[in-house]
């Protein structure tokens, strides 16, 4: 049985607390969007909230972890190619954070999330006008109607990212034997599926829990200094 010795750290905490949080206020955003109602306030919060996380995961993207710069996993279109070419095998290849296919699906997701939060704070509710976004009223009113139909229509181009990116983890599970949701949970991989047989375990860094709250802290204070711009 598998123990510590047999793994190897690759995420930090505050990777993993973004992605499971931002798992939380995308479900909690959906269904309390489609409430409607009294449940737009809350709709409104976890909207405060996603934008603040993204803020900090652009960030972190950065000055965090080896695993969590982009640096670490944006190795563009060739490397991809050829990691797709590694799916039809079983075995291989190693990755100590995100693969470049991966990679791409995260940068890709953190832009598509922020489209949709970023005119969600330019919407409003063009049936009864009770509900506005927080900027609805300081551009003109085709730009709010854009908003707005942008950020009812994005959903759906939201909701097909992240079923990809489910099938994506249920594929390597069942095909790879790589436990992703694991490895996001506890922050450890398999050595021997992070690592090259024969090379040696790689050298990462992690960043302070001191500079991860300070970041943290620098863009909830953006995104309520946005929101208060709007009142």
């Amino acid at each position: 049985m598998a123990g510590k010795s047999d793994k190897i750290l690759v995420w930090d905490v505050p990777v993993r607390l973004f992605h499971w949080l931002l798992v939380a206020l995308m479900a909690t955003s959906y269904f309390s969007g489609r409430a409607g109602g009294d449940w737009m306030q809350l709709h409104f919060w976890s909207g405060y909230a996603i934008l603040t996380l993204l803020l900090f995961r652009l960030v972190w993207g950065f000055v965090g972890s080896t695993t969590a710069r982009f640096t670490s996993f944006l190795k563009g279109p060739r490397a991809a190619f050829a990691h797709v070419a590694h799916l039809f095998r079983k075995e291989g290849p190693c990755d100590v954070g995100h693969n470049p296919v991966g990679g791409a699906m995260v940068l890709v997701l953190l832009f598509a999330v922020l489209a949709q939060v970023v005119t969600g704070l330019f919407s409003a509710d063009t049936d009864t006008g009770m509900v506005n976004g927080p900027l609805a009223l300081k551009v003109a009113d085709k730009w709010v109607e854009r908003a707005t139909d942008f950020h009812a229509w994005w959903i759906n181009v939201l909701l097909i990212l992240v079923a990809a990116h489910v099938a994506a983890v249920v594929l390597y599970l069942v095909w790879k034997r790589h436990n992703l949701i694991g490895a996001m949970i506890t922050g450890r991989k398999r050595i021997e599926q992070a690592v090259e047989p024969g090379a040696p375990a790689p050298r990462l860094a992690f960043a302070s829990s001191r500079l991860a709250m300070s970041v943290l802290l620098a863009c909830a204070a953006l995104v309520y200094f946005i929101v208060r711009a709007g009142g």
